[in-house]
């Protein structure tokens, strides 16, 4: 029988020195993993702890230890990589972003900033003031045509004709315009500059009135209320109020003859003007009427309350000495009448009241804490108020009867706010500060019972500061003491040094209150300032529709239409990128190029190829982490120093575009001058038209 034993023993010793093995393995790696985390090696930590992770996948304390070994090496590559990138040295940056990015490959928002570095983002073209106020009559006139005038010594309304012959426009005068003889010479000079010239040198004004006519007129009030052409056009507000639009135009615009109505409800401009007022006024509204600078406040408010309490002597209670004398009756009670002579039989009882000794010390420490976000518009006063509202007596004497003296007292109660008062108005910078005007108010019961009235005492303090984005301020120090004291017992007695504590009973109370205020502003949205709001409105007749004529250019189209390509040219952007764009590379090392594909064109399918020339060379992966799969379809063949790609795109194709990149990992085996061709670039929208996108080059000396 002892044999089995003997064997079962001999069973169970290699599967317990193997779960020793594996406890003791566990131990040394949790142990190696926190000495690396004390000098800072967290890249090492990281593999220590993934190999222990993937022997012992149910270990929490590992996988915690791992968490913490990637969240901290994910950091300091990154702190790193923007450190790089801040100084210029462009080659250490792209190597710290990878190895961030190597460790938490999803995030997204890290793999924008990388490719933004990477290849920086075009810049978004400024949209051009488009005024949305159309004369009813235009005139039909080429733009760009151009006439050379050289007249001498000819009647002022002959050269107005003359420029109407060459531009089939007639001219018609009023019956008070004033001709005298002028002399001209331009050259190369479109209709409106003549037309505005000839105007100013008549001192006359004109008007439309059909596709092909024109009247001239003099520039007098009169004929100017008779035949100016005037509109009325409701502008909708989205920011600024109607009635602090209204101010301001009637201010700038005093010299013109406007009539304006506003609509508080509907928050709109009602403006009644001649066109080019009209013009400007719209111009000058997308300027002033701007969404507001929006600020989160992140606010910290701690209040230490610190109370001490002692309280030591000899507590008699409510009750009085009493002395009872006299002698035993029949009934065994004590006869309240003393004999002197029998003083000597006579007994006397003194009555003393309990007696509690108490010693007590007692000591309390509170903390509240606030911490609100708070967010406010620029120029907005925020409101913050932590506290109790106490109720304040307040009594009137009033008459019982009419007429009657006033002796009756009515008590009214009026509540009155106690703790913790703010009071913020942000201004908004556009270099990224805010200045805070704060006010913080303190109040508090000073002194005070249920039977009498409180006196209330008060902390201010009022100020502005000038903080940058994420910048913290805080305020502290606001403390205030509390003393009260008391002595109840025997008179005199009480009083005695030491022995004091058995006739008496002393009470002392200390209340102390600190208050830390700190506060740190994050800019979440500021007005948008483009280069055009800082032009100037030129006011007159600049524009070349004075008085209600406006340009129609060839074929029926307009400015905007011209900056337009037509439908059939695909943009000039629709390209690949490589980045970097030129190298320079030690040989035998691996290193990753970027490609980014440019389109403004929804796709619907993508192919494209890549080949290296040069000499011994070979591309060892095409990574394409940063598309998503339920996005686009990939497939890609690698042959060498050559590789292919397909994409067929499931959603938005310009957006995931945008957001996207694909990495070359490249080995060169010798050192010489390479470049890296990407072409045969084969892209169909939608409907199958085929888009053209151009390829690209980057050459490469490896030494």
């Amino acid at each position: 029988m002892a044999k089995p034993k003997n064997r079962g023993y001999l069973f169970f010793l290699p599967v317990a020195l193997f779960v020793l093995q594996g406890c003791l393995t566990t131990i040394s790696s949790v142990r190696q993993a926190r000495e690396l985390f004390k000098v800072g090696d967290y890249d090492q930590a990281r593999e220590v702890l993934s190999r222990a992770a993937a022997e012992n996948p149910k270990n929490a304390e590992i996988k915690t230890l791992l968490f913490r070994a990637q969240l901290n090496s994910y950091q300091t590559h990154l702190f790193l990589a923007r450190a790089k990138r801040k100084s210029g040295d462009r080659p250490a940056a792209v190597v710290e972003y990878r190895k961030a990015l190597a460790i938490f490959p999803g995030n997204t928002q890290l793999q924008k900033e990388f490719a933004d570095y990477v290849t920086p983002a075009t810049a978004v073209k400024e949209e051009k003031f488009k005024p949305t106020v159309v004369p009813p009559v235009q005139l039909n006139v080429k733009k760009d045509e151009k006439v050379s005038l050289s007249l001498r010594n000819t009647p002022i309304s002959n050269i107005f004709k003359s420029l109407g012959k060459s531009y089939n426009v007639n001219f018609i005068f009023d019956k008070d315009f004033r001709d005298f003889l002028y002399s001209i010479e331009i050259e190369n000079t479109t209709f409106f500059e003549i037309l505005k010239v000839l105007c100013m040198v008549s001192g006359s004004k004109y008007r439309v009135l059909d596709p092909a006519t024109v009247i001239v007129f003099p520039d007098i009030f009169a004929k100017k209320k008779a035949f100016d052409l005037r509109g009325i056009k409701a502008f909708y507000l989205s920011n600024i109020k109607a009635e602090d639009a209204r101010k301001m135009i009637q201010t700038v615009f005093r010299d013109e003859q406007l009539l304006i109505q506003e609509d508080v409800n509907l928050n709109v401009l009602v403006i009644r003007a001649d066109y080019n007022s009209l013009v400007d006024i719209e111009r000058f509204l997308t300027k002033i009427d701007k969404e507001k600078s929006e600020v989160e406040l992140n606010i910290e408010i701690l209040e230490i309350n610190r109370s001490l309490i002692n309280k030591l002597g000899a507590d008699f209670g409510s009750g009085v000495f009493g002395v009872a004398a006299g002698g035993l009756d029949s009934d065994g009670k004590i006869s309240s009448t003393i004999n002197f002579n029998d003083l000597n039989s006579a007994n006397f009882f003194l009555t003393i009241p309990s007696v509690a000794m108490n010693f007590l010390e007692g000591n309390s420490n509170n903390k509240i804490l606030a911490k609100p976000n708070l967010r406010g518009i620029d120029g907005e006063e925020i409101t913050f108020m932590v506290g109790d509202e106490v109720p304040v007596p307040e009594t009137q004497f009033q008459a019982i009867a009419a007429g009657g003296i006033n002796s009756s007292p009515v008590t009214t109660y009026r509540y009155r706010n106690v703790g913790v008062e703010i009071k913020i108005t942000p201004f908004i910078h556009q270099n990224n500060e805010v200045t805070l005007k704060t006010k913080l108010t303190i109040n508090f019961i000073s002194s005070g019972a249920s039977s009498s009235f409180p006196t209330f005492g008060k902390r201010e303090i009022e100020n502005k500061i000038r903080l940058k984005e994420g910048e913290t301020n805080i305020i502290g120090g606001l403390l205030r003491d509390d003393v009260r004291g008391s002595l109840n017992g025997i008179p005199a007695l009480a009083r005695i040094p030491l022995l004091g504590k058995l006739f008496g009973n002393s009470e002392k109370n200390i209340s102390q209150t600190d208050l830390i205020f700190s506060i740190t502003p994050k800019i979440i949205r500021r007005t948008p300032i483009s280069s055009q709001d800082n032009e100037v409105i030129w006011g007159g007749d600049d524009l070349p529709s004075a008085t209600g004529g406006a340009i129609i250019p060839e074929e029926g189209g307009s400015e905007a239409e011209e900056e337009t390509a037509p439908e059939n040219q695909q943009p000039a952007n629709d390209m690949v990128s490589i980045s970097p764009s030129q190298a320079s590379i030690p040989i035998n090392s691996d290193t990753l190029f970027s490609l980014r594909i440019h389109s403004d064109t929804q796709l619907a399918s993508l192919s494209l190829s890549g080949a290296l020339s040069g000499g011994n060379c070979e591309i060892v992966e095409v990574k394409t982490d940063s598309l998503n799969e339920k996005e686009v379809k990939i497939l890609k063949n690698i042959s060498g120093n050559s590789f292919d790609m397909g994409l067929s795109f499931t959603t938005n194709s310009v957006q995931t575009l945008a957001a996207a990149f694909i990495q070359l990992k490249i080995k060169f085996m010798s050192k010489g001058k390479y470049i890296l061709n990407i072409g045969d670039i084969n892209a169909y929208d939608n409907k199958r038209n085929k888009v053209e996108i151009a390829g690209a080059s980057c050459p490469i000396d490896v030494y």
